[in-house]
């Protein structure tokens, strides 16, 4: 056998071993940074879904819990009609009925 022939093939031994530690190597880094991005847009999503409950859901339930309390207002002036003095000549009465009615019939 040749030396020099042992010798190249030693050389190009020694290169794909070098080779194979080398793809190791990037396949974790491919990994390594998958996960980062990943963790990264797990954040995003995450700052997204608070901005939303901060900028949208916040005000909307403030919004919400004002007209459930004016609903319940007018609710109980409502049903205090009936016991109003002048509930027979009563416009606003009146005017509730026909809404209901013209409700109804649209329903139909």
């Amino acid at each position: 056998m040749n030396w020099n022939s042992i010798i190249a093939d030693i050389i190009a031994l020694l290169a794909l071993c070098g080779w194979f530690t080398n793809g190791r190597k990037h396949k974790k880094e491919t990994e390594s940074i998958e996960a980062d991005t990943r963790k990264k847009d797990m954040e995003l999503g995450k700052q997204y879904v608070d901005e939303f409950k901060d900028n949208i859901v916040k005000p909307l339930q403030t919004e919400l819990r004002g007209l459930k309390r004016e609903v319940t207002k007018l609710q109980k002036a409502v049903d205090k009609v009936n016991d109003c003095a002048f509930s027979n000549d009563c416009p606003v009465k009146r005017e509730l009925q026909e809404q209901a009615a013209a409700d109804t019939a649209s329903e139909k």
